[in-house]
């Protein structure tokens, strides 16, 4: 089944999303809706920001990210008509990233029915994309052609606000609040609408890689919530919720997936050096001609 291997690369892509003219619905730490009485202590501390202004700051804090630490977990169910039993799959990505030049350093965790736990580590610098590989024991360092590829999801994991435009036309689709701290952008919306942008997503992510027919997937549910910062506008969390389904000949896949992730230490990173024993020792991988 070509979809289970979606299972690694699928957590880095990350969904955002625009606004426009909306008030932010104040709420709780717990989430709920606050109605507070019509007095002078009730007042309003600050001016109501809306989602296109939080938005437009949100982009312009953006501009001045140098660096970032990305934290992601995910969690997949692929349920096949071919196989009895769903697999579950779980992975983490722990990621330092400095934008410019890129670079960056990660350490993804793979869990796997019936498999060992996987866990890989992969540099990423002028001098190239170096990662290890676990059953083998040994680092390897990739050819330009792959590193290419795999940079795409890395970069935009770890630029929170690179997706930002893509997502303005589904404006009418969010709901837009604020508690104390933060301001907080959800999505639960009708699949049908989002099937064009994911697909076109997906394809952009790994889709050829994969030899995947995307005009046969189509999203079937998608929640979505980011915060951000009222202070700084950075985004600090995202989750997504997505539910998809696609076919392959007489069989049918459906992947759930959850995926929460934190971003923090913004401008932190100052530096991502691979280590000597890893120059010294990595195997040059060749393409297959």
């Amino acid at each position: 089944m070509k979809l289970k291997s979606l299972a690694i690369p699928f957590f880095a892509l990350v969904v955002l999303l625009s606004g426009c003219g909306q008030k932010a619905t104040p709420v709780s730490e717990t989430g709920k809706s606050e109605t507070k009485p019509n007095t002078e202590q009730s007042a309003p501390k600050e001016e109501s920001l809306t989602l296109e202004e939080v938005f437009g700051k949100t982009i312009v804090a953006s501009k001045e990210l140098k660096s970032l630490t990305v934290k992601m977990e995910n969690d997949q169910t692929i349920t096949s008509s071919s196989d009895s039993e769903p697999m579950a799959i779980t992975s983490t990505i722990d990621m330092d990233v400095i934008q410019n030049p890129i670079s960056l350093y990660q350490v993804i965790s793979i869990n796997m029915p019936g498999e060992e736990s996987v866990k890989t580590e992969s540099y990423f610098t002028k001098e190239g994309f170096f990662t290890y590989e676990p059953t083998q024991g040994t680092w390897m360092k990739l050819p330009d052609e792959m590193s290419t590829e795999l940079l795409k999801a890395s970069e935009q994991q770890g630029d929170p606000a690179a997706e930002l435009k893509k997502m303005q036309e589904y404006i009418e689709d969010f709901t837009f609040e604020q508690d104390d701290s933060s301001y907080i952008l959800s999505l639960n919306a009708s699949a049908e609408k989002f099937n064009a942008f994911m697909q076109e997503q997906l394809s952009q992510s790994f889709g050829q890689e994969l030899g995947l027919d995307l005009q046969n997937v189509n999203v079937t549910g998608l929640k979505y919530s980011y915060t951000i910062d009222k202070k700084t506008f950075n985004p600090t969390t995202m989750s997504m919720d997505m539910t998809f389904k696609t076919t392959e000949g007489s069989e049918e896949v459906t992947l759930e997936q959850k995926t929460n992730a934190t971003f923090s230490n913004y401008n932190g990173v100052k530096d991502i050096t691979i280590p000597e024993e890893v120059l010294k020792s990595a195997q040059e991988i060749d393409l297959p001609q």
